[in-house]
């Protein structure tokens, strides 16, 4: 990995005008990609019998990503995707001569969209197409679990790991009432127990231990467990300012829930506005609210550019000059810097983090 890592880090930067081009040029480069890919002869055979919406979702993904990775010369992310992306995909049945015959299908569009300012563009997917032996290579290790920094919570995090794949509602709320009796332990319990639990879930599914389905189930309980939780009756007392919490155009929202349950404890009056929201209605709440703070969660990179977008608006009010903006999510995990790159005002990689940030830059007198 640390050899691609560096191969990637010595990429040309992409310039702005070709960067923007193939951004304003994603659904047309999209729509020749997909046309190829499903006239292919045997593709049931590549997409391992999955239905076509699997693949052609995946192409939409691509592309997103992409024009982050040259937005930010992000390549060191495109170096630790490209592997989880094989990996992933693989593990549900995708053929690996699929990725191949995927990039082939990008770089002929780009070529036929981007004939006066393509070749940066290309140089990229002709480097992807050269390694894709070396990211095979690298997709068969499988992703490792999270590990735990402290042996006093392992136990803790096996047993409520195990009992999410299993959909035990019992036993996952049962042991948060035993763990979670005010804020701190609440905290706490996020923090060493189940955040790692979701990483090592994450972990199995992108292994092909378990499938979709599982995944879904340990989600489906974890919302039942963070429902649960007495938020309110941990609330300090204290106003610490407002905020507005939300996982932007992402369907994972666990990590924003987490946060928005630690600040409120913590003595903020929270908006948490859940998944899945668009930019245009999160900006159009954010205006309408003028928060001292607000926070967004992106688990997927091909998610960072709309996150951007979301922060240039901000920062593009003058009523929202106070407004200071907390980022974090998995995506942000391998390359805190990104945060920067995105206009907000700090990262945050758990919610000890995010409320240590929160607190140092948007006090109000108590």
């Amino acid at each position: 990995m640390a050899e691609l890592m560096a191969q990637a880090e010595r990429l040309p930067k992409v310039s702005t005008e070709a960067a923007r081009h193939y951004a304003e040029l994603e659904d047309v480069l999209l729509d020749a990609v997909n046309a190829r890919m499903t006239a292919l002869t045997g593709l049931a055979d590549l997409i391992g019998g999955n239905p076509v919406e699997v693949m052609l979702t995946n192409h939409r993904y691509h592309a997103s990503f992409m024009t982050t990775v040259f937005h930010f010369g992000s390549y060191g992310l495109l170096a630790k995707t490209l592997p989880w992306v094989y990996r992933t995909y693989h593990n549900q049945g995708f053929a690996h001569a699929y990725f191949l015959l995927e990039l082939e299908a990008w770089r002929d569009a780009i070529r036929e969209a981007m004939p006066e300012d393509g070749t940066e563009i290309l140089f990229v997917y002709e480097w992807m197409l050269a390694r894709h032996k070396d990211v095979v290579t690298l997709s068969l290790l499988p992703a490792e679990d999270m590990a735990l920094a402290d042996e006093k919570w392992r136990s803790a995090s096996e047993e409520l790991t195990a009992a999410l794949l299993a959909g035990d509602v019992t036993t996952c709320q049962g042991l948060t009432r035993r763990m979670v009796r005010n804020a701190s332990e609440m905290v706490e319990f996020f923090v060493h127990v189940l955040q790692p639990a979701l990483y090592t879930i994450g972990a199995r599914w992108e292994n092909g231990v378990i499938r979709v389905a599982q995944e879904h189930l340990a989600s489906a309980v974890v919302s039942r467990i963070l429902a649960s939780i007495p938020v309110a009756e941990f609330a300090e007392v204290t106003s610490r300012g407002n905020a507005v919490v939300s996982a932007a155009n992402e369907f994972h929202e666990v990590g924003a829930w987490m946060v928005a349950y630690c600040l409120e404890s913590d003595g903020w009056d929270v908006r948490y506005l859940g998944a899945n929201l668009p930019g245009e209605d999160l900006l159009a709440f954010v205006r309408a609210e003028k928060p001292d703070l607000l926070c967004l969660s992106v688990t997927m990179a091909f998610n960072l550019a709309s996150v951007k977008r979301i922060i240039s608006g901000v920062r593009a009010e003058t009523s929202l000059a106070q407004t200071k903006v907390l980022v974090g999510g998995q995506a942000l995990l391998n390359d805190p810097s990104l945060a920067h790159d995105l206009g907000a005002d700090a990262f945050a990689g758990d919610c000890k983090d995010a409320i240590e940030a929160a607190r140092s830059f948007c006090r109000r007198e108590e």
